[in-house]
């Protein structure tokens, strides 16, 4: 039997006869979404709430249940979390919950406030301050996340994920020498870890050290065949070494790994452009501005590309995106460079559309022409 049918079975018992009971309606609550009926629990939590305003437990789990129903709930159980918090502001458990709100809302600051509020009731926790470091280094925050990754270590010292992501750290703030370390560290501690060797490839590509990179890529791409990532990473240690060639071979089997992988359409196209295969980096520079619209480079390169190709009106219509996206971010002087460029291809464009036309007519009356020679060939043969 069940011990959660078992124990829903005796708190509605229970309730028969104690109807008014707000914590035996809180549990049977839980009991109800562990078995994921998470309607019914929703409406026994909110039972125990008309009954007890302030239980706290209860806006604590009803929340929970609002997040286990997925991130559209989100806003609605971050107001369970924080009524359950004017009760108990210090319930780490219930912070952690109210965190994990924030983020499925894409409120990173807040979140980050959140945690900081954890790791002063929870300084002990390693967990608190990897996190706290992952949301700094994801808003651009480098030296505080090296901060962060470095109390978690000092809590513990062996956790491969504040070594690698410290070295990313490092890595932004051109602290080479330290960032290798740091991901050299990572890969000791535990050698199967692919993640590990992928930064540390990628570490060393950025601090120049193409050789090792390569190295370390290898065997990431060992532990884990189907990482795009890896591929990508490698095509990029042979763009830098000069290797055009053996670049696009990775960067084409980083896109056979992830079909849609911005980041390796990106470096493609680049690299078939110093190749001059426009028609190959067209395809590319296609492909990436259907994922993303609001690059105005991936742009200004796709039309540069097709007008290589003498394809002048699909280079017009990616110059003048590249001009919109140009000027939203206040780029006056890219604006005024793909203005000029856009204007030619349209011009030319003008032209082609023209020539089309011409073409298109001249080949119109050949045909007739031809129809009528060939109808008078079968009056004659009828004649005879």
């Amino acid at each position: 039997m069940d011990p959660v049918d078992d124990s829903l079975r005796a708190v509605e018992k229970h309730l028969e006869n104690n109807p008014d009971d707000a914590s035996a309606w809180n549990a049977k609550g839980v009991f109800l979404a562990q078995k994921r009926e998470f309607g019914e629990a929703i409406r026994c939590l909110d039972r125990a709430l008309s009954l007890q305003p302030d239980l706290t437990s209860a806006h604590a789990n009803r929340g929970r249940v609002l997040l286990a129903l997925g991130p559209e709930k989100a806003s609605e159980a971050l107001q369970s979390f924080e009524s359950a918090l004017n009760q108990t502001p210090d319930d780490i458990d219930i912070l952690r919950d109210r965190a994990t709100a924030l983020h499925a809302l894409g409120r990173t600051e807040d979140e980050l406030s959140c945690y900081r509020r954890m790791s002063e009731l929870a300084a002990h926790e390693w967990g608190v301050w990897i996190r706290i470091g992952d949301i700094e280094l994801e808003l651009g925050k480098f030296d505080l996340a090296i901060t962060s990754y470095d109390k978690a270590i000092e809590i513990k010292d062996d956790l491969v994920p504040a070594f690698v992501r410290r070295a990313i750290a490092l890595a932004m703030v051109e602290r080479w020498n330290d960032a290798i370390k740091s991901a050299e560290t990572a890969t000791k501690l535990d050698p199967e870890n692919s993640e590990a060797w992928l930064i540390r490839g990628d570490v060393h590509l950025k601090a120049g050290k193409h050789k090792s990179a390569m190295k370390a890529l290898k065997k990431a791409s060992e532990l884990d065949p189907e990482d795009a990532t890896v591929e990508n990473t490698m095509g990029m240690v042979s763009y830098k070494d000069g290797k055009l060639k053996e670049a696009v071979k990775h960067l084409r089997r980083a896109l056979i790994r992830k079909k849609n992988y911005p980041a390796a359409m990106r470096n493609l196209g680049f690299v078939l452009m110093e190749l001059e295969d426009w028609e190959e980096a067209a395809k590319a520079f296609s492909g990436y501005t259907l994922l993303v619209k609001n690059d105005p480079d991936m742009f200004d390169a796709k039309a540069t590309a097709y007008a290589r190709l003498d394809d002048f009106c699909t280079a017009e219509e990616a110059w003048e995106r590249a001009r919109k996206l140009y000027k939203k971010a206040g780029n006056a002087a890219e604006v005024e460079r793909v203005i000029a460029l856009g204007r030619a291809a349209r011009i030319n464009c003008s032209k082609q559309k023209k020539a089309d036309k011409e073409h298109r007519e001249k080949e119109k009356s050949q045909r007739r022409f031809s129809d009528r020679h060939e109808l008078r060939r079968k009056k004659k043969r009828r004649k005879k």
